[in-house]
């Protein structure tokens, strides 16, 4: 695994995520939280829903379509009807922007 540029840190609102598409390869969500960033797969373990169009809320992003929701920190599941971890990726932040170790 290597590290892959992601976006700017300006890319990404205070308290919001920015969705990452990688062509082929699966998309990734970049959230800040408080200052500090995190990167998951973008899409809900339980179902289609894009976790980019979430609501954070308390270190958790609420998944859009059935209100489960995951820790951004570890992934795991921590409400209903999600029970999959979610993919979550170590954050490099540097000068120029945010980094992620996202598997090939």
């Amino acid at each position: 695994m290597s590290m892959v540029f992601l976006c700017k840190v300006s890319d990404v609102p205070p308290g919001r995520a920015k969705r990452i598409a990688r062509g082929r390869k699966p998309a990734v969500a970049v959230f800040e939280v408080e200052g500090r960033f995190h990167a998951t797969a973008d899409q809900c373990t339980h179902g289609t829903a894009l976790l980019s169009r979430g609501q954070i809320v308390e270190g958790r992003i609420i998944c859009p379509l059935h209100a489960g929701s995951f820790d951004l920190v570890t992934g795991a599941p921590m409400d209903l009807p999600c029970d999959t971890p979610l993919a979550v990726y170590p954050v490099d932040v540097r000068e120029d922007g945010i980094y992620a170790e996202i598997p090939d």
